[in-house]
């Protein structure tokens, strides 16, 4: 994290689609202990203080990776229905 206005932080490209558009969710109450990001582009959130394998792109499993560019061919993901009522079965 930056210690002063004149220093940027580098965000860190999304591990799954390797977008550049990632954000800042929350820090950890101990400062510098972790961050949570997560990515606007496929949805994915990680903490930095995860394993290699679940925060760096290179290592992210390649079977789990999202194309940006197959995201609008998706199926789309179906609504949750009502609760039902007290009582039904």
């Amino acid at each position: 994290m930056p210690n002063n206005n004149t220093e940027k932080e580098v965000m860190p490209s999304c591990p799954r689609c390797e977008s550049e558009r990632t954000e800042i969710v929350s820090t950890s109450p101990v400062e510098g202990a972790w961050v949570i990001y997560n990515c606007p582009v496929c949805f994915y959130t990680w903490r930095s203080s995860e394993p290699d394998y679940a925060t760096k792109p290179d290592q992210y499993n390649p079977h789990f990776k999202i194309k940006v560019a197959d995201i609008p061919t998706f199926a789309e993901v179906p609504i949750i229905p009502a609760l039902r009522a007290s009582g039904d079965s």
